[in-house]
């Protein structure tokens, strides 16, 4: 059985591996084209992610750019994932999923911070605890 990645390993793996692609290849001035879109490689990520292509693709496609498309002024959408976008295949909003990736960062940071303050404040009832009973003795 494949294993199933969570949204922001998804995510934060095609940051990274194409994080370096993005703006694309340089149009004459010295900067990249002003195109969001990437072209992502699925058999790549989805080796990476220990997931099958397919899974990876229907991720993608049918759940995470479902969630995440919105539309602009004069009904334009925007999406996060699009199987053909001009001449690239299984293109990604490149600007977009890095902005999605820093709020998913964002979360799990907060996150943590619960969790830590939840231990020590259990870790500090338990030594309470063991100082009364060391005491009423």
């Amino acid at each position: 059985m494949s294993r199933i990645p969570s949204e922001r390993e998804v995510l934060r793996c095609i940051y990274e591996m194409y994080e370096s692609s993005y703006p694309g290849h340089p149009s004459g001035g010295g900067r990249g084209e002003n195109d969001p879109y990437i072209s992502v490689d699925m058999s790549a990520v989805a080796s990476k992610l220990k997931c099958k292509p397919e899974l990876l693709f229907g991720y993608l496609y049918f759940h995470l750019d479902a969630k995440h498309r919105y539309k602009q002024a004069e009904d334009v959408a925007v999406h996060l994932f699009a199987m053909k976008v001009g001449d690239k295949r299984h293109g990604v909003n490149f600007p977009y999923l890095a902005a999605l990736l820093a709020n998913h960062d964002l979360e799990h940071r907060r996150q943590l911070w619960s969790l830590g303050i939840s231990i020590l404040a259990l870790v500090m009832s338990g030594v309470a605890v063991i100082a009364q009973f060391a005491t009423s003795k």
